[in-house]
């Protein structure tokens, strides 16, 4: 039966939400969470009791959960959906009514100057070896990063299209879930000495095939070959729309094989968001720069996974390595906006944000259709104090990352505190505060400033078992706001919450 929650509408044989700007985007999992929560409306239902509803019989971590979770706050009014720990979650918005059948509000149209937008679905890896799945990845990774450099395409972001992993695509879910035009697929199977990849650029509207290539190159020839495709990807698309594309060659020297290998294993380790990921990152990223001191982006890496280690513990040693890697790598490749985004964070680890706005721009310059440094630049105009800039940014690298990873609602959870919207700070944080002293602070500053005593005793009860004893007031010295006003919030949140 159709159900009206507050300004929303939902039609449950239609799986869609209605709301006051239209159609409400959602994936079907966190739509099948809706209906679970306003099913119990007001009542809380048992994690147990939603992975039963939404994912029968298959096992499912709780990040997963959490995702969605966080997804309905941001869909929706972000207090509609709370959270209480060691329980469950439950509905806490307007009652819901049942109502009769309403004709569907369609969606505004699309501007007429809207980039085409593409997408990257995971090679498929055919060597015959599971653990040679993150050069795969890292091949998939690099061509997206290379497309998102011309800048008549807009290119969906490595996690979104992750999503869609398998030999299988459904064109037809791909193009709803995220409203692409076109899907490049593609398989590689690496022997020996050589590296043979298959590339398939499709309509999504249609499935056919626009253009299709296989090559059969040595494997030192690697890094010339996802230019060509790239670039051939590119050329096609612009054929079909009969645009001028300009090609955009490169003439920076390419890092070793061997030095690109250990360093796409770091970053498979390091988006784990965890600290024994993170360990296993900086291991890989210190083999690569080894192998080739010269590998920019594996230094860059590297910079970062020190500053995780200020993340997690406000080590303020970290943070510094952490700068002065990022610094070393930028002097190498200036033109480099994967590590602008990297180095964009490091200078905000250290407070520096003067410098943060600087180098984000440029990197914003350098290639304007990455969403992570979108997102790196929104969080350092957050802390800037211009907050409609930063949630439109934030907005536009979610069209691009619409299955976001989970350090994009991290960010947008910091921004949302310093609007006073503690329960979209608390959906944002929540799922990596257990491994981060930096996500936790801004959690229990919540809890405080929303009277949750339970859940701040809960926090630092944990702790306390872990042995863990951050230094709040250093990490709160780090956040580099304009306003006093926020900062000052942030300690009387946190204040509150050590006390009760």
């Amino acid at each position: 039966m159709d159900k009206a929650f507050g300004t929303y509408l939902l039609k449950r044989q239609d799986r869609r939400i209605e709301g006051p700007d239209g159609l409400v985007e959602l994936s079907a999992r966190a739509f099948d969470l809706l209906c679970v929560l306003i099913d119990h409306a007001g009542d809380v239902v048992s994690k147990d009791a939603i992975f039963a509803a939404v994912w029968p019989g298959v096992v499912v971590e709780e990040n997963t959960l959490q995702v969605h979770v966080s997804a309905l706050r941001k869909a929706l009014d972000p207090n509609y959906i709370v959270t209480v720990h060691g329980r469950g979650y439950k509905y806490a918005g307007p009652p819901p009514t049942e109502v009769k059948f309403e004709p569907v509000k369609s969606p505004p149209p699309q501007p007429a100057d809207r980039k085409p937008v593409i997408v990257v679905l995971p090679f498929e890896n055919l060597s015959g070896d599971p653990e040679q799945q993150y050069f795969s990845d890292g091949i998939t990774g690099d061509i997206t990063d290379r497309l998102s450099r011309f800048r008549v395409l807009s290119v969906i972001g490595q996690h979104s299209a992750a999503a869609f992993r398998g030999a299988a695509h459904d064109f037809e879910a791909i193009r709803e879930r995220l409203k692409v035009e076109f899907v490049v697929t593609g398989n590689l199977r690496r022997a020996g000495d050589r590296i043979r990849i298959a590339v398939r650029l499709s309509s999504a509207a249609t499935a056919e095939t626009i253009w299709a290539e296989r090559y059969d190159r040595p494997i030192n020839d690697l890094f010339g070959l996802q230019d060509e495709i790239s670039e051939l990807v590119a050329a096609a698309v612009a054929r079909h729309l009969e645009v001028q594309i300009n090609v955009r060659n490169t003439t920076r020297a390419h890092a070793s094989l061997s030095s690109y290998e250990h360093m796409l294993q770091g970053y498979w380790h390091f988006k784990k968001l965890t600290r024994e990921g993170n360990m296993s990152a900086r291991a890989c990223f210190e083999r690569s720069v080894a192998l080739d001191p010269g590998n920019a982006q594996a230094i860059g890496w590297l910079g970062m996974s020190y500053c995780e280690h200020w993340v997690q513990d406000f080590a303020v040693e970290n943070s510094a390595k952490g700068l002065e890697l990022t610094t070393r790598a930028i002097a190498l490749d200036p033109a480099n906006s994967t590590i602008h985004t990297i180095h964009t964070w490091a200078l905000l680890c250290v407070g520096d944000l003067p410098a943060a706005l600087k180098v984000s721009e440029r990197g914003m310059q350098l290639n304007p259709s990455e969403p992570a440094m979108m997102v790196n630049r929104a969080l350092a105009l957050g802390y800037d104090g211009r907050l409609q800039e930063a949630d439109d940014l934030m907005r536009q690298a979610h069209r691009l990352e619409p299955i976001p990873p989970l350090w994009f609602g991290e960010f947008s959870g910091v921004l949302a505190f310093a609007a006073g919207r503690y329960g979209e700070t608390l959906a944002g944080v929540e799922p990596i505060a257990d491994d981060a002293a930096w996500d936790m602070m801004y959690a229990l500053a919540c809890y405080g400033l929303l009277g949750d005593a339970e859940s701040a005793r809960t926090t630092l009860a944990r702790l306390a078992a872990e042995g863990r004893v951050p230094d709040w007031e250093l990490g709160i010295s780090r956040e580099p706001y304009r306003e006093a006003e926020v900062r000052e919030r942030l300690i009387a949140g946190l204040n509150m919450a050590l006390s009760f």
